[in-house]
């Protein structure tokens, strides 16, 4: 079966965002095993209770950066869909795709490695900087269905 992109080339100008988006997702996943090994496995955390502990901990940072990761992941596809739909332009969309995914990583990072102060540190800027990417992508396809 030929891929959805071969047979609709209003797509093929948008598959670096849904490649990124596919990463993305990957990355979702690989982040889900880690939650398992690295928060669960060593006994710290208790899966679907309340998580215990402080950002000092490992095991909290690495559930609390997979939670953040699964509650932020659903708006973004909706807005990147949403944004290929209404047609906004495939550069914009490419690029602040590419930049959220880099950006999400470079999060995941800086928070799996506890670096920096807890607020408005380093984590608190990349999330900034990857939800503004959202941002920017949902006013253009807004900006895009009613003009």
């Amino acid at each position: 079966m030929d891929s959805i992109i071969l047979n609709l080339p209003q797509l093929a100008d948008y598959q670096p965002a849904i490649l990124a988006l596919t990463l993305l997702c990957l990355m979702v996943l690989i982040q889900s095993f880690l939650a398992g090994v690295l928060g669960l496995a060593p006994g710290d955390q208790v899966a679907g209770m309340p998580l215990k502990g402080s950002h000092a901990d490992k095991s909290f940072r690495v559930m609390r950066t997979y939670a953040n990761s699964t509650e932020n992941l659903s708006v973004f596809v909706a807005t990147v869909v949403l944004a290929i739909v209404a047609g906004v332009d495939q550069t914009w969309v490419n690029w602040l795709v590419g930049l959220h995914v880099a950006i999400r990583a470079l999060y995941w990072a800086v928070y799996y490695a506890g670096i920096g102060k807890v607020a408005a540190g380093p984590r608190t800027v990349t999330y900034v900087m990857g939800w503004l990417m959202n941002l920017l992508l949902a006013i253009m396809a807004f900006y895009a269905m009613v003009v």
